[in-house]
């Protein structure tokens, strides 16, 4: 790995969010001044093609996960956060009778709603 591509991983595994591009950009930029975001992209792509880390497609643009494996995820309206969501089952998603014998590569569930604070601001 490249210094630039452990300080892009770093910027998503030591996320409790799950960051745009632009966000991994300002986090990698308090360690590394320099790089810029087509660098930011060329490393994130690359870490999700060796599967340490994934794209989560929502609303408003892609973000970075460091949770691997099937799991879903809620999506704040109001503020745009994107969180993981616990214990949801996604097993019965890729069953052969729900998909009609067609096969699976990816499931992705995502919850909108509004989130926890931004009901407490109203």
């Amino acid at each position: 790995m490249s210094k630039q591509r452990v300080v892009v991983y770093n910027a998503v595994l030591n996320s409790s969010d799950h960051p745009t591009a632009d966000v991994v950009l300002a986090r990698c930029k308090e360690q590394m001044p320099s790089i810029n975001i087509a660098t930011v992209y060329r490393n994130l792509n690359a870490l999700i093609k060796e599967g340490v880390i994934q794209k989560v497609m929502v609303d408003g643009g892609d973000r970075f996960d460091k949770t691997l494996g099937a799991h879903a995820h809620f999506q704040c309206k109001v503020c745009n956060a994107v969180v993981d969501i616990d214990g949801v089952d996604l097993s019965c998603l890729n069953s052969s009778g729900f998909t009609n014998d067609n096969r699976v590569d990816e499931i992705d569930v995502t919850f909108k709603g509004v989130c926890h604070n931004c009901l407490n601001l109203n």
